[in-house]
């Protein structure tokens, strides 16, 4: 998290971000409808899903802040997993059916053969700008239905290679057949897939065994409450992230009151430079007092800019 964002936590509040540390066993929308319900909120979403064997992370959204999660999914993300050599499932983790598992003989020849500098080696071929196979069992959509569905019902749909690039990939430590790596990654990238390729690099099959997010968008899992430990608060205790905070990340331009005025009510925002050489593709607009009234396009539109929402304030 932007060090700039820590002294604005506040409670209680309508609208706003939750980090929580996922528990193992349980799905990301559990997670969504828990919080939801606990505190009667009205809306409340996040922004990437994890799976339901998988821990970490979760930016929670509420509010108004609902609408801020399409400024989150661009965020690279980093994991820490472990590979678990010699069994393949279907889900390329522990929930699936196995479809291949190696014999002892092989398995042996296998623990012989490697070593961290040999695990090293393959997981340091899968760094930079790759292309990648989605799991058949994911949430990517074949002609408007889920592949997970399709594959439920004996339908299984592989989807072509998509680009994706991992900026990191190290081994943390190896165990035979455990291997624990940590990876940081674009948008869009399976670490179940990674781990398949990664173990047919090594020679065999493996399937991800765990997997915890560890950063996303400046946050990190450290900065986040347990489920259990959020579900104990009262409103007015919990821990809540203005919504200008939680995407400091972004460039950002103060208005004065005719302005902020004006977004209220729709008028056009004569343009400015907003962050076009730092490449960002969105611009916050504050008010005078730092809430955020609106998102904007940083690229020039003409004279004015191109509204993304606009929030009451």
């Amino acid at each position: 998290m932007c060090s700039d964002s820590l002294s604005h936590y506040r409670g209680p509040m309508k609208d706003g971000i939750i980090l929580i540390d996922k528990p193992a066993g349980i799905s990301s929308a559990s997670v969504v409808y828990r919080i939801k319900k606990r505190f009667s909120f009205k809306k409340v979403g996040h922004t990437g899903t994890l799976d339901p064997f998988a821990t970490g992370l979760m930016v929670i959204t509420v509010g108004a802040a609902t609408r801020l999660s399409r400024f989150f999914l661009d965020a690279n993300k980093t994991y820490s997993a472990r590979l678990s050599l010699g069994t393949l499932t279907d889900t390329l983790d522990p929930e699936g059916e196995v479809l291949s598992a190696e014999s002892e003989e092989a398995m042996a020849r296998l623990d012989a053969r490697l070593d961290d500098s040999v695990v090293a080696g393959v997981l340091g071929d899968f760094i930079g700008d790759l292309m990648q196979v989605p799991p058949i069992y994911s949430a990517l959509k074949h002609h408007g239905v889920p592949l997970y569905k399709l594959a439920r019902k004996g339908q299984a749909v592989e989807k072509p290679p998509r680009p994706v690039t991992l900026y990191e990939n190290r081994l943390s430590a190896f165990s035979f057949p455990h291997i624990d790596f940590e990876v940081r990654c674009s948008k869009g990238t399976y670490i179940r897939s990674l781990a398949r390729d990664m173990a047919e690099a090594l020679g065999t099959v493996g399937h991800l065994t765990a997997l915890r997010r560890i950063e996303t968008t400046g946050f990190h899992v450290d900065e986040a409450l347990t489920l259990s430990d959020a579900e104990a608060m009262d409103l007015d205790t919990l821990p809540m992230m203005e919504m200008a905070a939680a995407l400091s990340y972004l460039p950002s331009f103060v208005v004065d009151e005719a302005e902020r005025l004006g977004v209220q009510y729709g008028n056009q925002l004569a343009w400015r430079s907003c962050g076009e050489a730092a490449g960002a593709a969105f611009c916050r607009v504050l008010d005078a007092e730092g809430r955020l009234i609106a998102m904007v396009e940083s690229a020039k539109n003409g004279e004015c800019h191109k509204y993304c929402c606009v929030f009451n304030a």
